[in-house]
């Protein structure tokens, strides 16, 4: 089975906010030779699937997480160990892959860091992989002026049963495995100076009880709003996020009010969490849903996806917000101390 791989309009618009990276991707994809064993193409899902004979597809992925913003939700090494490694079985996660085990790659200040800070790292990165039932084996370390951490991330999934960002279908409803806004709570918190521990966590066991049921699937390690954005864009629909309080973590909703700010901000902000947001036609919520319940997962509903291509966040008592204008304005944010107050004008320019 291949599985093809689109880019549409959305991504590009949003891509264009930071640097243009669907150009960089495109470039990329140029210069490769195509693999004879991949099914899904080059960058097209959140782990590349490799045929190599046997049951099961092999699941490959590599994330980077670099000093700055990436890490912001991140102040200890512990923490900086644990969301590296999650970040790459997010991306197994939504596949609906079964993690086998994971190398990771710290470029570290040699300035800045201790061999404790150094031991740290290594027993988050390992706890997180433990967690998930995998194995943390090896890596490299290197030293450079600015921190950074790779993460590779290996897995098996039934070749009948891997789950990609295509074939969802107008109609189709739109779940989340857990609440949202977490990340993005976090970080406002960090850049407010407040202490704001942080530890998500990869939902690998939802993501196999998915992948019989789902029809497209995507992690929100860059939001739920941008998630659903590309999402619908790759499949060629709109979407709409339904403005519930039941889909936001209660830490964030706290957070929210008490600086003011609209809730669905929590959504729509990059520091994302590491849900899953996957499409279900109504015949199979049923099942989709008793399938998430045995794995101990309460799912939100966030919205559904459209035939039409429009692309809102739907405010109780009908309000529509322009989810993808929001998206984009959100990218040129400067995340710093006039932060709230930069949010608060963008909410207000949003009514």
């Amino acid at each position: 089975m291949t599985v093809e791989t689109r880019t549409g309009p959305i991504q590009a618009a949003l891509d264009a906010a930071a640097s243009n990276e669907t150009q960089l991707i495109g470039s990329l994809r140029a210069a490769m030779e195509t693999c004879p064993f991949q099914v899904n193409a080059g960058f097209g899902s959140d782990s590349e699937l490799l045929d190599l004979g046997g049951p099961e597809l092999l699941a490959v992925t590599v994330d980077t997480l670099q000093s700055g913003e990436e890490l912001e939700t991140a102040p200890t090494h512990y923490s900086r160990g644990w969301l590296a490694a999650t970040a790459s079985l997010s991306d197994l996660a939504a596949v609906g892959a079964r993690p086998m085990a994971l190398l990771v790659s710290c470029c570290f200040d040699a300035a800045a860091v201790t061999a404790e800070q150094a031991g740290d790292f290594g027993r988050g990165a390992s706890e997180a992989v433990r967690a998930q039932g995998a194995w943390m084996v090896g890596g490299d370390t290197n030293w450079a002026s600015e921190e950074s951490y790779t993460s590779v991330a290996i897995g098996q999934v039934p070749r009948e049963r891997a789950m990609t960002r295509l074939g969802a279908a107008a109609g189709d409803l739109l779940y989340v495995t857990g609440p949202v806004g977490g990340g993005n709570a976090a970080g406002v918190r960090k850049l407010l100076g407040e202490d704001a521990p942080w530890l998500p966590t990869a939902r690998c066991a939802a993501g196999l009880a998915l992948s019989e049921h789902a029809n497209a699937c995507i992690d929100t390690s860059d939001g739920l709003v941008t998630a659903a954005l590309m999402l619908a864009d790759l499949n060629g629909l709109g979407m709409a996020i339904e403005d519930g309080p039941d889909l936001y973590d209660p830490a964030g909703l706290e957070l929210a009010e008490r600086l003011n700010l609209p809730r669905w901000l929590l959504g729509a902000g990059e520091w994302g969490e590491f849900e899953l947001l996957f499409a279900v036609a109504p015949e199979a919520e049923e099942a989709a849903l008793a399938a998430l319940a045995s794995t101990g997962i309460s799912p939100r509903r966030a919205g559904r996806l459209t035939a039409e291509r429009e692309f809102a966040i739907l405010r109780v008592g009908g309000e529509r917000i322009d989810a993808l204008e929001i998206a984009r304005s959100l990218r040129a944010v400067e995340r710093g101390g006039s932060m709230v107050e930069e949010l608060a004008a963008l909410a207000a320019r949003s009514r």
